[in-house]
């Protein structure tokens, strides 16, 4: 009994240590990049399953790197992406039916999105799923380097925000697709888009007659 009040203790300290660094965070002011996504609240109401990710610079510092996941073969330079990073905010919904959210639930958002600093680099429309992914960034005020990214995915039942803020690599962005809540980017084609290599045809071989 002695050992199990011991695990309890140590693992409410633990809690309240990781709420006192997010609430201590939370109180500094928001960076230029980080987005106003809690506009979308009134949207998990509706929705039939949420997920809510809100990872400032203290939690993402607190995250084990060991936790992560990834096939990529360089996973471990993803603690040295994380380094760079502000913090990593993430809302997804699902819905049952179509037509359950609209443009004026999230013009709000686009109206952060064209504020200075923001440019829109990618917009992948999909009409045989009626999905459209929107990828924007904010780059410094020398337009040197990138300091916040955000990510608009809209589909029929689902939509999903993502908003990373901090120093980001381009070219090693995608190492983050499927941590925190990020989901996959699904800016490169599909395999199934590209034409199929044609195999070697197998030399004939002779048969002898009887």
């Amino acid at each position: 009994m002695n050992n199990n009040k011991h695990t309890l203790l140590k693992l409410l300290s633990l809690a309240l240590v990781i709420c006192g660094a997010s609430l201590a965070t939370r109180a500094q002011t928001r960076y230029p990049a980080q987005l106003q996504i809690e506009s979308l609240e009134p949207l998990a109401v509706k929705a039939n399953q949420i997920v809510d990710v809100n990872l400032d610079e203290r939690l993402l510092r607190l995250i084990p790197v060991g936790l992560m996941h990834s096939t990529d073969p360089d996973a471990k330079n993803i603690k040295e992406i994380v380094a760079g990073l502000k913090g990593v905010y993430v809302k997804n919904f699902e819905f049952n039916n179509e037509g359950e959210y609209g443009e004026a639930d999230i013009a709000a958002i686009r109206t952060q999105l064209r504020a200075p600093g923001w440019v829109r680099f990618v917009n992948v429309i999909n009409k045989k799923e009626h999905k459209n992914v929107e990828v924007y960034l904010m780059t410094g005020t020398t337009g040197a380097r990138v300091e916040g990214l955000a990510i608009l995915a809209a589909e029929p039942k689902e939509l999903t925000v993502v908003n990373i803020v901090g120093i980001i690599d381009i070219e090693k962005l995608s190492k983050l697709e499927g941590q925190f809540g990020i989901p996959d980017l699904g800016i490169e084609p599909d395999d199934a888009d590209k034409p199929e290599a044609k195999k070697p045809e197998k030399p004939a071989t002779a048969t002898k007659k009887p």
